[in-house]
């Protein structure tokens, strides 16, 4: 599984409650399929959670979002890039909105001034077809107790 690392520079986009049934690693993008149902409390009061999975490709703008969850581990051994979301533990997803910056980790090919589309997993892939973001910078991020993370600062259209 890969490191990843989210750094949210300039965002607009609501944050939403998500859900997935599979673990899910930070900067990923999910597309809401329901609505979650409330397993703590059994009840739908106060609460909205949407239900997710991984992008595959080709999902509506309005129905995706960017998993940014606060990473709390509590394993002193880990970083921030170790963390990953557990199946069917709530997390934090953004709802992307044009003129959003956000850090993620850098993707085969990318450089700067190059379209990005959504792909499969959940990842972006470089294409001027069905552009969602484009790339403004590239960058090392320096993590403690951790390697340098490739990055690239995008910006959604």
């Amino acid at each position: 599984m890969a490191k990843r690392l989210i750094r949210l520079d300039i965002v607009n986009g609501n944050p939403r409650s998500i859900v997935c049934e599979e673990n899910l690693e930070q900067g990923l993008f999910v597309k809401i399929v329901g609505r979650a149902a409330n397993v703590e409390l059994g009840v739908e009061a106060d609460y909205e959670a949407y239900e997710v999975e991984k992008c595959a490709g080709g999902e509506a703008r309005g129905e995706i979002m960017l998993h940014a969850s606060v990473a709390n581990q509590y394993d002193e051994r880990l970083s921030e890039v170790d963390f990953v979301l557990p199946a069917g533990k709530v997390g934090r997803g953004y709802q992307p909105v044009m003129g959003d910056i956000v850090t993620i980790a850098k993707i085969d090919g990318a450089a700067v001034g190059n379209k990005l589309a959504l792909g499969a997993n959940g990842l972006l892939v470089v294409s001027d077809s069905n552009a969602i973001a484009v790339v403004e910078a590239l960058e090392d991020i320096n993590v403690p107790e951790a390697d340098p993370q490739e990055s690239m600062v995008i910006r959604f259209l």
